[in-house]
């Protein structure tokens, strides 16, 4: 079902968010909000260490492709945290 919700309608939307919060993480140097650490905006997509858009409610969950507030995260972090509902923080290793 999360599939049929990232490839159908506000999915370019979703992509302009996505694109338009790296920006800002690269200009602003912020942080993964999981595990505290910089975040390189310049690794590949499929680096662990990569930047990703966390959803605040995860999509599994309950929660919008838009209408969520998007932060952001290292992969494995975000990977990490699955579609749990409250985050636990802990240290990078």
């Amino acid at each position: 079902m999360t599939q049929n919700v990232r490839d159908g309608r506000g999915h370019r939307a979703y992509r302009r968010k996505q694109a338009a919060l790296r920006r800002c993480t690269r200009a602003e140097q912020l942080p993964c909000w999981l595990c505290g650490e910089q975040i390189d905006t310049t690794l590949p997509a499929t680096h662990r260490m990569s930047f990703t858009a966390d959803h605040y409610v995860a999509l599994n969950n309950g929660g919008h492709l838009l209408r969520n507030d998007l932060r952001p995260a290292h992969r494995s972090c975000n990977s990490r945290r699955g579609d749990q509902a409250d985050a636990e923080i802990w240290e990078a290793s």
